[in-house]
């Protein structure tokens, strides 16, 4: 394997190493190609982001016209040009869109679903405020590695606060709580981390999780001093990172999704995500 420590550490690469240690070597080695396709949640998940970055964009959609804005115009409009990847500007055609969903009666269903919770979520939401950034790819250094992320949306509060958010497009987690949360995910203390440092007015950095199907919140609130505790923790993950010269497997629930699974040594420990039914004799 060539495996490489990475130059910059996304919150997804370090979540893959608290799951299986295994699974981030794999996604840092030029010569081990990732089994992942596209699967209908993953394709909703991209087309719902997209939708909510036009209408919070005050270049594409004026703020005094948000509350009146088509949202399922919008979304009927990205679903036909979702570009496959970020470095691959082809989007998805009807026959792929058709191999993804299964049949156009599902991916019209999937559509209407996007649709409804897109739309249950804008009609709770602030349309007043003025994000300072949507969806843009940013980065600091933390002690000597240099972190990087794409944040979803940060709006500023006050003169001394900001507000950082991710949307979440699936199921409720498991965890009641963003305290419990943030132990097994890294994502909110590093964007916290990188808003903070790229926004030095902000004394207060409230960030969380937007669950769109829910209208769901979970939140936590840092001050800049807080964070200089987090940043110590997310520093000691990242130097256990560097220094680990096995990453072994870990087996775990999302085994059986993963895209390395195939040549994992532990592959046979696996449960099969298809277990056999045994349908009622009635």
């Amino acid at each position: 394997m060539a495996y490489i420590f990475p130059e910059k550490i996304f919150p997804s690469a370090l979540n893959k190493y608290i799951q299986c240690p295994f699974r981030f070597k794999c996604h840092n080695d030029r010569n081990v190609k990732a089994e992942f396709i596209e699967n209908p949640e993953s394709f909703v998940g991209k087309i719902i982001h997209l939708a909510l970055e036009n209408l919070f964009d005050i270049k594409k959609t004026p703020i005094n016209e948000r509350r009146n804005q088509d949202i399922a115009q919008i979304i009927r409009h990205l679903w036909a040009r979702l570009p496959k990847s970020s470095w691959n500007s082809a989007c998805w055609n009807v026959k792929e869109r058709k191999i993804i969903f299964g049949s156009i009666e599902q991916e019209k269903a999937f559509g209407l679903k996007a649709i409804a919770m897109t739309k249950n979520y804008v009609s709770k939401a602030d349309l007043s405020i003025i994000p300072l950034s949507l969806e843009d790819w940013m980065q600091c250094s933390v002690g000597e590695f240099m972190i990087a992320g794409r944040i979803d949306r940060i709006d500023q509060n006050s003169e001394s606060s900001i507000s950082v958010w991710d949307y979440k497009t699936g199921k409720l987690p498991f965890y009641d709580s963003i305290e419990k949360m943030i132990k097994e995910d890294i994502q909110v203390p590093v964007y916290a981390i990188i808003a903070s440092k790229l926004n030095p007015f902000a004394e207060k950095i409230r960030v969380g999780l937007i669950y769109i199907k829910y209208s769901k919140v979970y939140d936590i609130t840092w001050t800049k001093e807080e964070l200089k505790e987090v940043e110590s923790r997310i520093i000691d993950i990242i130097k256990e990172v560097k220094d680990n010269i096995d990453f072994l497997p870990r087996i775990n629930t999302l085994c059986p999704w993963c895209e390395y699974k195939n040549i994992c040594p532990d592959k046979d420990k696996i449960k099969k995500k298809d277990s056999k039914v045994e349908e009622v004799s009635w």
